[in-house]
């Protein structure tokens, strides 16, 4: 059990690391890759403000529970 239990908590670190310390870039990446399909282009889509403070306390909620599962 604690052997998935540090899978998921490596899986959570992962994530939550990048979105945490560079919320600005995760979260342009996700509207590129939300981008697709549109007439707007690569380069042209910046994330809204709102977006990167969510991305950040995402980021941060994600990896407190990916250290948290570490250590249980």
């Amino acid at each position: 059990m604690t052997e998935h239990l540090f899978g998921v908590g490596v899986m959570f670190l992962a994530i939550g690391f990048p979105g945490a310390l560079k919320p600005y870039k995760t979260a342009q990446f996700t509207e590129r890759l939300d981008s697709i399909g549109s007439k707007t282009s690569w380069d042209d889509v910046e994330p809204a403000e709102w977006n990167v403070t969510l991305t950040r306390f995402g980021g941060i909620f994600m990896s407190a529970l990916g250290v948290a599962y570490l250590f249980a």
